[in-house]
């Protein structure tokens, strides 16, 4: 069985996938960090996930219809 999820992409992560938005299908049981895979993006600390508006580790299971955002802080000084 496979799911699939919604995906928004912000600033760089935008630029390195080619797109703002993605529908991922993926495995019954994925989590983050398999949506991250299917992305081709790589599993670091400063890619931060919300799943459906609340913050996400990387083993954090993903639902079918899951709105996953990915985003990279931005500090300043």
């Amino acid at each position: 069985m496979r799911i699939a999820i919604e995906v928004e992409l912000f600033g760089a992560l935008r630029d390195q996938v080619g797109a703002s938005r993605r529908t991922l299908e993926l495995p019954a049981g994925a989590c983050v960090r398999d949506a991250l895979a299917a992305l081709g993006l790589p599993d670091r600390v400063d890619i931060w996930a919300l799943v459906d508006d609340a913050r996400a580790a990387r083993d954090a299971p993903l639902r079918p219809g899951a709105r996953l955002r990915l985003f990279q802080p931005v500090g300043g000084g």
